[in-house]
């Protein structure tokens, strides 16, 4: 290696001013979920928002990489709308959510941002709608013990009948068909 191209090399690896230089490398986030984690008596004719803190490359916002689930499973909601403007996907339900049930938005790995890539994790973000007969939120709870009966404690730290995701069921149990196992 020549004296120059070796003294270019450490002007690179020192910065201009003689420092060593740092490239800090964000992970592409969720910054808010609407409705947001942990919310209860929402009103099932919402919408789901997800925005981001990158602009998204718009084929990676799919029915495969963004949706929403209940215990019934994944819920077919079409095509996720994207907005560049706001980084903010949007579900829209053709129908409205049923009462008192609790349903869970799933953003994949899937999803990549124009800057900083894609998603490094699976991220999930859930919600229960309003009963029928007003807002009453189920007993709250930290564990199955918690619950009265049959009924599991869900992510969102209220008592359910049925799972959602893995993360209703007590450690070590899947949730499939709405049911811990």
């Amino acid at each position: 290696m020549t004296k120059a191209a070796l003294l270019f090399a450490t002007t690179l690896a020192l910065g201009a001013c003689g420092e060593a230089t740092s490239v800090v490398v964000q992970p592409l986030r969720v910054i808010n979920w609407a409705p947001s984690s942990g919310a209860v008596c929402v009103d099932p004719g919402t919408r789901i928002l997800v925005t981001f803190s990158d602009d998204l490359v718009a084929t990676s916002v799919t029915p495969q990489s963004l949706y929403l689930a209940s215990s019934s499973g994944r819920l077919d909601l079409g095509a996720p709308q994207y907005d560049k403007l706001t980084q903010t996907a949007r579900l829209q339900p053709t129908t409205a959510l049923d009462f008192g049930r609790l349903y869970t938005i799933v953003v994949t790995t899937a999803v990549k941002g124009a800057r900083d890539g894609a998603l490094p994790v699976q991220l999930e973000s859930s919600f229960e709608t309003i009963q029928r007969i007003g807002c009453a939120p189920g007993p709250e709870c930290q564990h199955p013990s918690d619950c009265p009966g049959t009924q599991l404690c869900s992510s969102i730290g209220t008592c359910i009948d049925a799972c959602v995701t893995d993360r209703d069921c007590p450690t070590g149990q899947s949730c499939a068909a709405g049911a811990c196992g």
